[in-house]
């Protein structure tokens, strides 16, 4: 006998209910309820609408922008691209202006984002906090950067998948706490001035010049110039100058190529007149660990002696390796790049808080264990290190070395009466 199919009360409600129950969960939330029944679908089908200019487009979006609860849009333009509004709970606006194709180099723009608390403003306007923008392109760049000027209680933006996108300037954004920025080709600059409660910036992408200005409260910064340079030149000044804007944070990721190219500069960390005195959590992402960049990496912790953890990851796609050959001003250099392994190890600082270490994706060829080596060796107060989720990191006594079965690597400590062992999770830690 079938088991009767038991009724959906839900979903028998009228539909102004059904849109408030909507309207108290997250956009995210929204989307997987959507799926359990069609009248939960039809709540997501989006409206659709013609425009006939931009102008119009800038009025439609400000009012859905005043609505509460949760509503779709579809805008076609007569230009045959359209733009998708979406409005979540708790001020999430999602924009995606999808296109037709164009060469990026032929429909350059730039964002301009200048958010004042002008009494012109509307306040209707502060209920704008979390903003997506997806897609684009030259010819709504203007609209869109009057609108999120307008939208001066912003929280949280993202920007991604924008062609021909070259600049981002964003200036007097008192409550921008987190930035992300993603898959934009063409950009060269990003400005961020005066964000005094900014939390957390992300960039991904290829390599570009960022200029941080007045951002006290940025605690997490990731730069990863996976692309490599893309269609842009590195400089050495711009690079050192990013840095230092961002040496009072707790956490950060860069991408290795980055420091390598610092060092084949000529520049000698160690020297340098600032520090990383509060980052406690580096991640590096590497597409290899090569000598070079073992001793870049060696070199980049002099400036770095409050660090608790680091983490090497491999990006086997995506990531572009980016080879910068050697200044002809050796006397410049930082030393690493003339001096053979064992004066790198012995003059390595000593990594007095590092706690945890942790390396994903490598082979662990010769050059991945000479710096699991050096780690080790200055590492005095290291807790934990995990090598691709297979193999840990133990310290036993002298004595106990005869109870050591097969598949393990041997590295003395020094100064003390023990070995550390890089052990397969297979193997019982001592």
């Amino acid at each position: 006998m079938l088991m009767e199919e038991k009724p959906d009360p839900i979903s028998r409600l009228p539909n102004e209910i059904l849109h408030h129950i909507m309207s108290k969960v997250s956009l995210k939330e929204a989307v997987q309820i959507s799926s359990l029944s069609t009248s939960w679908r039809s709540l997501m089908s989006p409206s659709r609408l013609s425009l006939s200019s931009n102008l119009e487009l800038k009025e439609i979006i400000q009012s859905l922008s005043e609505s509460a609860g949760f509503r779709t849009l579809t805008l076609h333009h007569l230009d045959a691209s359209s733009t998708v509004c979406t409005l979540g709970t708790n001020g999430e606006l999602h924009l995606n202006f999808s296109q037709r194709k164009q060469h990026p180099l032929s429909s350059l723009f730039g964002l301009i984002i200048k958010q004042t608390s002008s009494p012109l403003s509307r306040p209707a306007f502060s209920l704008i906090k979390t903003l997506h923008l997806r897609s684009i392109s030259r010819l709504v760049g203007h609209t869109v950067s009057d609108l999120c000027s307008s939208w001066s209680s912003i929280e949280s933006l993202k920007i991604e998948k924008c062609i021909g996108l070259q600049s981002i300037e964003i200036e007097s954004s008192l409550c921008l706490k987190n930035l992300e920025v993603c898959d934009c080709p063409s950009i060269a600059r990003i400005v961020l001035a005066s964000a005094p409660n900014l939390n957390s910036l992300s960039y991904k992408g290829a390599f570009t010049l960022v200029q941080l200005l007045n951002n006290p409260n940025l605690e997490r910064a990731a730069l990863d110039f996976r692309d490599g340079l893309g269609g842009n030149e590195f400089n050495c000044e711009d690079s050192l100058s990013l840095l230092y804007s961002v040496k009072d944070i707790e956490s950060l990721q860069l991408s290795s190529w980055l420091i390598e190219a610092l060092c084949c500069a000529g520049v000698i960390f160690s020297k340098l007149d600032f520090q990383f005195r509060r980052l406690k959590d580096l991640k590096v992402m590497c597409s290899q660990i090569s000598a070079k960049t073992r001793d870049s990496l060696a070199c980049f912790l002099h400036i770095a002696p409050a660090l608790e953890e680091l983490q090497l990851i491999r990006m086997e796609e995506g990531l572009s390796s980016v080879e910068f050959p050697l200044s002809q001003h050796q006397n410049w250099h930082e030393p690493h790049l003339w001096k053979d392994y064992a004066t790198v190890k012995d003059e390595a600082c000593r990594l007095k808080h590092m706690k945890k270490i942790k390396m994903k994706g490598f082979s662990m060829g010769r050059d991945e264990l000479l710096w699991v080596d050096l780690l080790l060796h200055n590492g005095i107060n290291l807790r934990e290190m995990v090598v691709d989720d297979i193999w840990r990191v133990a310290r036993i006594p002298r004595t106990q070395l005869h109870c050591i079965k097969p598949q393990y690597l041997i590295i003395p400590c020094p100064h003390t009466h023990s070995y550390s062992l890089l052990i397969a999770d297979s193997i019982p830690k001592f």
